[in-house]
C-alpha cells in the first residue's frame, strides 16, 4: 500500500492562467518528496486544454474541473480530492516565499504534530510595497475572541486533513469569511504550532479587500456563531467589531485614496 502524501497542496483557480504559472513554478522549485498537488480549475475552458497548457501531467497533480460557483465550493473540491494528512491552500497567483518553505515546514509538523499550524505571509500591495504580517499574541486573542482583527491568512496555515473535512469543509454561507470561519472552528479543537518564518507572499487585492465591509460583517457573523460569545465577552466582541470597521474605513477610504489623488 503507496503510503499517503504528508502533503495536500491545494490550488484553485479561475481564469488566470498567468497566475496559475506562477504558482506552479513556486510549487516545483520546493522539495515535492511526499507532496501532491490538488488543482481545481473553474476558467471557461475545457478539461483537456487546461492539463496540456499547464503540463500538469508531469508531476504528483489531481486536477478537477468544476462549473464556477465561488472560491469556496471550488476549495471544498479540493478538500475532497486530497490524499495527505497535511492540507495547505496556495491559490492562483500565490507563492511560497523561497526554495525551503516546505523542507521547513515537514521538518516542524514532523516534531511537533500540531492539530494545525500557522505562519507569517508577505502581503504585497497595489503599489509594490511589501508587509510582512507583524507576530501576534495568539493566547491574548483568543481571550478576546479573536476580535482584535488579527487572525491568520489562508497561504500561512496548514491543517490536518481529516479535522478541516470534519467541520464540512469551507461554510459556503460566507462570501468572503468562510475561510476566517474554519480559523475559529480551528481554535476550539487546539493550539496551533506557530511557524516562526514567513510561508508565502500573495498579492493585496481579493475580495476580502475589495469587499471589506461585507468581510467585516462577516467576521463579527462567524465570531458570534462559531464561538457562542456571552456577557461581557460578547460587548467585547461588538466593541472591537466597530473599533476594526472604523479603523478599517480610515485607511481604505480616507488614507490610501489621498494617496493616490
Amino acid at each position: 500500500m503507496n503510503q499517503a502524501p504528508w502533503l495536500s497542496v491545494i490550488t484553485v483557480v479561475k481564469d488566470d492562467n498567468a497566475g496559475l504559472l506562477a504558482t506552479l513554478a513556486s510549487l516545483q522549485s520546493q522539495n515535492l518528496d511526499g507532496v501532491e498537488h490538488v488543482v481545481v480549475d473553474s476558467s471557461k475552458i475545457d478539461e483537456k486544454t487546461t492539463v496540456d497548457s499547464f503540463n500538469l501531467a508531469t508531476a504528483n497533480v489531481v486536477f478537477s474541473w468544476i462549473e464556477p460557483s465561488g472560491i469556496y465550493p471550488a476549495m471544498n473540491r479540493g478538500l475532497e480530492l486530497a490524499n495527505g494528512t497535511f492540507v495547505y491552500f496556495l491559490n492562483a497567483g500565490d507563492m511560497f516565499l523561497h526554495e525551503s518553505v516546505l523542507e521547513r515546514v515537514h521538518r516542524s509538523l514532523t516534531e511537533s504534530n500540531p492539530q494545525w499550524a500557522f505562519g507569517p505571509v508577505v502581503i504585497q500591495e497595489p503599489s509594490g510595497a511589501t508587509t510582512v504580517t507583524p507576530p501576534w499574541n495568539y493566547q491574548r486573542e483568543k481571550i478576546s475572541g479573536f476580535s482584535n482583527g488579527h487572525f491568520p491568512a489562508h497561504q500561512g496555515t496548514f491543517a490536518h486533513r481529516a479535522l478541516l473535512s470534519s467541520f464540512g469543509g469551507f461554510e459556503v454561507k460566507y462570501k468572503v469569511a468562510a475561510d476566517y470561519a474554519v480559523f475559529l472552528r480551528l481554535s476550539q479543537v487546539a493550539d496551533p504550532l506557530i511557524l516562526d518564518f514567513p510561508i508565502a507572499t500573495f498579492q493585496e487585492g481579493g475580495t476580502s479587500t475589495t469587499h471589506w465591509k461585507l468581510s467585516l460583517r462577516e467576521f463579527h457573523e462567524a465570531r458570534r456563531s462559531i464561538l457562542q460569545l456571552a456577557g461581557p465577552a460578547s460587548l467585547r466582541e461588538r466593541f472591537n467589531s466597530s473599533r476594526n470597521f472604523c479603523k478599517m474605513w480610515l485607511v481604505r477610504e480616507v488614507l490610501r485614496r489621498s494617496q493616490y489623488n
